[in-house]
């Protein structure tokens, strides 16, 4: 091979080794931004509205914070199909309500969580496991409700200073709200957990 030849081989090997590389830069590129957009897009704004007391008084702004951001790590488990850390957001002494199941304790909740057909995937995630289970096609999972709001304003009751239902408020698809259940949190040794789902 004469040295014309060679250098024109090696910069058309160059060349490719480039546009390969500048592809697959672009791809990745892609995945992360569609990733990022997506998981921004299905996430709903979740804000504090109003704080109301019954039968006692305080400064619950703190509390309230607290009880948000426990919220907010709600909603966004569920958007992304994963509470595998919800038993950490319940008390130990206290357990947990879950709508047709009952009254839980925390080790209960754990082996649901771990099974694979459990009930979070049934009526939190997955629509097709909803609609099997209610053999209806009319349905709509605890994300698909969540994901309808557009952005959630959230009203806190404090019933006592240790005990605090909290109503949400859809911004768009208001009819919605109502198949939702009002989450409800216990503090316990200045704590705040979830004690009722939504």
């Amino acid at each position: 091979m004469n040295p014309f030849d060679y250098a024109n081989n090696l910069r058309v090997r160059s060349l490719f080794s480039l546009l390969f590389l500048v592809v697959f830069v672009c791809i990745d590129c892609t995945r992360f931004v569609r990733k990022r957009t997506v998981s921004e897009e299905l996430s709903p704004n979740v804000e504090r509205a109003k704080i109301y007391l019954s039968g006692h008084t305080g400064e619950f702004t703190k509390d309230s914070e607290e009880i948000l951001t426990i919220l907010r790590r709600l909603i966004d488990g569920t958007v992304r199909k994963d509470l595998t850390f919800l038993p950490d957001l319940v008390s130990e002494e206290d357990g947990i309500y879950i709508d047709l199941k009952g009254h839980w304790d925390r080790a209960r909740l754990k082996t649901e969580l771990s099974a694979k057909d459990n009930y979070f995937r049934t009526y939190f995630f997955d629509r097709e496991a909803l609609e099997k289970e209610k053999n209806h096609s009319d349905v709509r999972t605890v994300r698909d409700l969540l994901l309808s709001s557009r952005g959630i304003e959230v009203d806190f009751y404090f019933e006592t200073p240790q005990a605090c239902e909290v109503k949400f408020k859809f911004k768009e698809n208001r009819k919605w709200e109502s198949e939702l259940i009002n989450p409800y949190f216990t503090k316990r040794k200045g704590k705040w957990y979830v004690h009722r789902l939504f």
